[in-house]
């Protein structure tokens, strides 16, 4: 493997860290086989959960004689899930790290009461990461998880009247859908989502439905933890970075977007070094302050209600048809809604095997409105039109 180009973050002596990261990685089980040979962290190819799946699908927490660790897993599929481990120290110090800079820029204080809407289940934390942010924010939590009834969450914050929601764009989403079924609206003057792009047109219905008047926003990803934060409503897309984190923008184009590769100087049990999330970023200074810019994905992934995909696994689902697209798309309520266009005049496919492999993948197999499979001629495929190609997919949320 070869080193990608690279512009990295110009935190102060980030060199010096980036190398001190490297050096923690190359000596760690995890990482020796793929750094074998390397000297130099400049020279290190960048990571993914691919390079590292082999030395973690075999960590035991057991037999670690470390101690107890903190399990997250990586999002994804249910065919490729991969679990990570991080030192349970290392860990509270990064969300302390965190805390400091939230509170030091206004997102909460000892008044904050937050009704928290992220999930818990199946290894992922999301909901109670943020419990645990807000308790280190002096702040008050109002515990419902993305699992809740929407009848039971509008019930909650009638009685409590929190000052922020909290959640997944998709879940804010469908929450502010059951409120306008009923035509209520709520007064909670904050917001704070993750895990997600927003899309404006949600954003302008979450303002509506919820009563946003400030959004902010946080980054990361199960693999590094929580390493950036943002004002979504006076900077949207721009994210600030907590000390002891490196940032790198591997192969940018003319533009500066590329990679996000990041190295996170507060793991050292398990070293985080120039790992991969899949997003496409760049670096960029206003008014003196160094900012991460968001765009989204990369062309081959793309999330799907609050999971990561590969466009990999669908590739693989309809190698007998002659060509696919995969559509994303908002249902009615704002919902995420996948449609899988195969295009098989041979009929070599086999449909119904596949709607019953797309629900289990897509971990909805109880919501069949939550995808589509339809089968299409070659005509039926949208085009981008910047190319006049049919691109295998297709984001239409906006």
């Amino acid at each position: 493997m070869s080193a990608p180009r690279a512009a990295h973050w110009l935190s102060p002596d980030p060199d010096a860290l980036l190398q001190e990261c490297f050096q923690q990685a190359s000596r760690h089980p995890f990482y020796r086989d793929v750094l074998r040979g390397v000297r130099d962290a400049f020279q290190a190819p960048a990571m993914d959960k691919h390079a590292l799946r082999d030395a973690l699908s075999g960590y035991q927490p057991g037999a670690d004689p470390g101690g107890g660790v903190y399990l997250v897993r990586s999002a994804g599929s249910s065919q490729t899930p991969l679990i990570f481990p991080v030192d349970i120290a290392e860990n509270h110090a990064q969300r302390q790290a965190l805390a400091h800079c939230l509170l030091d820029a206004g997102m909460f204080d000892a008044r904050s009461v937050a009704l928290n809407l992220f999930g818990y289940a199946s290894l992922y934390r999301s909901a109670a990461i943020m419990d645990d942010m807000l308790e280190r924010c002096r702040a008050t939590t109002l515990a419902m998880s993305a699992q809740a009834e929407d009848s039971e969450i509008q019930a909650i914050a009638g009685h409590f009247q929190p000052s922020h929601i909290m959640g997944t764009p998709s879940r804010l989403a469908a929450f502010a859908s059951h409120l306008e079924k009923r035509g209520v609206a709520l007064d909670i003057p904050q917001l704070l989502y993750g895990g997600e792009l927003m899309r404006s047109s949600t954003m302008e219905r979450l303002r509506a439905a919820l009563g946003t008047r400030q959004a902010w926003s946080l980054y990361g990803g199960a693999e590094t933890g929580i390493w950036a934060w943002g004002d979504a409503s006076a900077r949207p897309g721009l994210f600030e970075i907590i000390p002891q984190v490196v940032v790198e923008i591997l192969d940018a184009d003319r533009d500066g977007y590329g990679r996000i590769a990041v190295s996170n100087g507060w793991r050292r049990r398990f070293p985080v070094f120039r790992y991969c999330l899949g997003d496409i970023g760049r670096l960029t200074e206003r008014q003196g302050v160094r900012y991460l810019e968001l765009r989204g994905r990369d062309s081959r992934s793309f999330r799907f209600n609050e999971l990561n995909f590969e466009l990999e696994t669908f590739e693989r689902l309809a190698a007998a048809a002659e060509a696919f697209q995969l559509q994303l798309s908002f249902d009615a309520a704002g919902r995420d809604r996948l449609t899988l266009l195969l295009v098989d005049e041979a009929k070599r496919c086999r449909p119904d095997g596949i709607r019953a492999a797309l629900a289990a993948m897509l971990n909805q197999p109880e919501n069949p409105g939550a995808f589509e499979l339809r089968m299409a001629s070659r005509e039926q495929l949208r085009l981008d039109p910047a190319t006049s190609k049919a691109p295998p997919l297709l984001d239409l949320r906006r």
